[in-house]
This record gives structure tokens, sequence and C-alpha cells, in this order.
């Protein structure tokens, strides 16, 4: 083994409209490369072109669904297939002349390298009705290989970690556990950035705000059940923004909408940069997320990072992220979402309680730590080789 190993990472999530594992690959390599250490980490697309910044995809304001067009281009199966296979087989090549890889995104390319592999969740494989028929496909096909081709995997959250013991049957001993952080963006803004964001997105002074893609696992049909429960006045008066790309499976969510007839109240801003975000964030009444599931939960933390009050899930690893910083509700509980709406809106002392907890909690998480542990993995995988 050479004095100083190589580690190649696969960052083609870059090169796509960012989710959760985008950003999780972008921080972790700006982190890494400020780690002092004695392992080389090299990227494998990045080399070639830099990713633009956030893969920015269409806003899809005042829209409930795709357009048809764009509908039939992602279900292009055998061409995203092919070149998909065309990716690995290149990806492999240049993998042989490396001591190490690090898969981010759950499952493996196959190859002869010692691997690395970070898991952010199970929900494919626990709940594969939530998610595209491609991408439950790309498990059954794919996920078993990947499991076996790796030496050491990294979870974002202890829960991910006890998932992955108990269905995978996996030792807790080759799992390490890396939480993740808020982006450097998600900062209290100055009030002069916020009020120019919420004025240019013709926003009010209060609202309550979602944030992530529109798809079945956050839930959105349920805040919107609570939502439309607050009295008619406190609607009126504290809109509910939908700050997130539309994503599959989205039937239920635009009939919820329109049995409601909420028009007039929700808003539906599609996805939005960091600096906006950020604004939003620091500017809402409370961030609500009723998710049913999250390996980890970036959103909550980016909404703590900028002083949100935020009502979150009781499930899976959001205690972990929120602790008893946040007001934690069972997903399914309508009533209890709804009271929690209403007592932020209508009561100032409290509401400033828990922007203080937000901000506190959302220290104690941080991307070098998250790179520390990473390159400790890396360590205890080389062991040996």
């Amino acid at each position: 083994m050479r004095q100083c190993p190589r580690v190649i990472l696969n960052d083609r999530v870059l090169f796509r409209p960012w989710t959760g594992v985008g950003h999780y690959v972008a921080q972790l390599l700006v982190a890494l490369r400020a780690e002092r250490r004695d392992i080389a980490v090299e990227t494998f697309l990045s080399r070639w072109k830099t990713p633009r910044a956030g893969q920015s995809e269409p806003s899809g304001i005042d829209r409930y669904r795709q357009p048809p067009l764009l509908q039939r281009v992602r279900a292009s199966w055998p061409v995203r297939r092919a070149a998909q296979t065309a990716y690995r087989f290149v990806f492999g090549l240049g993998a042989r002349s490396y001591d190490l890889y690090h898969e981010p995104n759950h499952i493996p390319i196959r190859c002869r390298r010692p691997t690395v592999t970070t898991i952010h969740d199970l929900s494919v494989l626990e709940h594969p009705e939530w998610h595209p028929a491609d991408r439950v496909r790309w498990y059954e096909r794919e996920f078993r290989a990947g499991l076996s081709q790796t030496r050491r995997f990294l979870a974002v959250s202890e829960f991910t970690r006890s998932r992955m013991v108990q269905l995978l049957d996996l030792s807790p001993e080759v799992i390490d556990v890396t939480p993740l952080a808020a982006r450097p963006a998600f900062r209290p803004p100055s009030p002069e950035v916020i009020a120019e964001v919420c004025a240019r997105l013709s926003l009010p002074p209060r609202f309550f705000l979602f944030v992530g893609t529109l798809e079945p696992r956050k839930n959105v049909a349920g805040l919107l059940e609570a939502y439309a429960a607050l009295p008619a006045r406190l609607r009126r008066q504290c809109p509910l923004v939908l700050a997130g790309g539309w994503g599959w499976k989205t039937e239920a969510l635009a009939a919820r909408l329109e049995a409601h007839d909420l028009r007039n109240d929700v808003r539906l801003l599609g996805y939005r940069r960091d600096p906006e975000l950020a604004a939003l964030y620091a500017r809402c009444t409370a961030f609500v997320w009723p998710t049913l599931y999250e390996g980890f939960g970036l959103p909550p933390l980016e909404a703590m990072a900028c002083g949100a009050p935020v009502i979150v899930s009781r499930v899976a690893s959001l205690p972990e992220v929120v602790g008893n910083a946040g007001i934690l509700l069972d997903p399914h509980d309508s009533a209890a979402w709804t009271a929690a709406m209403r007592r932020m809106a209508e009561e100032a002392e409290w509401r400033a309680e828990w922007q203080l907890r937000s901000l506190a909690r959302a220290k104690r998480f941080s991307w070098e730590r998250c790179a520390a542990a990473t390159i400790a993995c890396y360590r205890r995988a080389l062991e040996n080789l």
C-alpha cells in the first residue's frame, strides 16, 4: 500500500439537482479538504468538470403537477439505464489505481476496490410504496451486492445505524455514525436581506414554512389537513408556504389542496436556493415538518441554525437532531399539529423561547466533526490491506 493511501469518492450526485445526498457530498468534500490528514481523497467527475452549485430545478410556482413531457423524460428508463451502465464501466476502470472507494449514495458501483458506503436511510426497503418504481428496481437489482462489497459503512444517524443492524444483519462494529450539519449559508440573515427576499416572493410578515421535495414520505397531505383546521382568520394572517420541487406520487397531495380549497392560503414556491431559504427560515412563524421517516433530517437543522422555532415529527432520527429544542409530535395526530401551529402564531413569548433553543441546538453539529469521523472510518477500512 502507498505511503499516502488514496480514496476515490463517487461525486456523480453533484451533477444532478441537489437533494440531501448532493448537499452531503458537497459539504463533506469542503470539510475533508480542510482536514489535516494522511489520506488523499479525490473525486471522480469533478476532476474534469466543476458542478454547478445546487443544480437548480424549475420553481414550479402555482402548479400542482409536473408537465407531462417532464414526466415522460424522467420515465425514460432504458435511456437512463444505458447511461448508468456506461458510467459504471468508466468508473470501475478509474477506481483501479485507488486504495479505497467511497460511495456516498447507498449503493456502490461494482468494482474490486475495498469500499466504504454511506447509508442515509433504508426507506426504500422499508416503504417501497413511497418511492418511484425505477428507484425500487435499482435497490432490488443492486443493493445486496453493494452490501457484500462494502468493507465499512457510514450511517448519518444512530437511528439509521440501528435499522441497518436490524434489517441487514450487519455487525454494529462495521458501522460508523457521522451526523450531518447545516450548511454555512444557514445562519440568521440581516433584517434587510430577510425583507428583500420576502418582498420579492410576495410573502407576508408571518407564515408557516415547509421545505422539501413534495413526495409521500414528507406527509405534506397530513400537514394540509392540520393547517386547514386552523381558524380562517389565522390562515389569512399566516399562509402555509411550501418550498420544494414536485416529486413523485403527488396525486393525493394535489387532491387535498383542491378538497380544502386552500389556494388562497397555501403558497407553492418550488425549489429555492440556500440564501433565499435562510431568509425564509429566519422569518417564518414556525418551521413545520410532519415527515413519516428520515435517516437524518437536514431541513429542521437548517431551520434551527437560522433561529426558526420548529415543529417536527417524533419519528426515526428526528429526536436525535432536534432534541429538546423543538416540538416533537406524532405525524398522524392532526389535532396536535393544529394546536401547536396555533400557539406558535398566537403566543409570541412562547415562540421566542423555542427560537433561542433552536440556535443553541444547531451549534452542536458541524461538518468538521463529520469529516473527522469519515477519515477515521477510512483508516479502519484500510487496515490490513
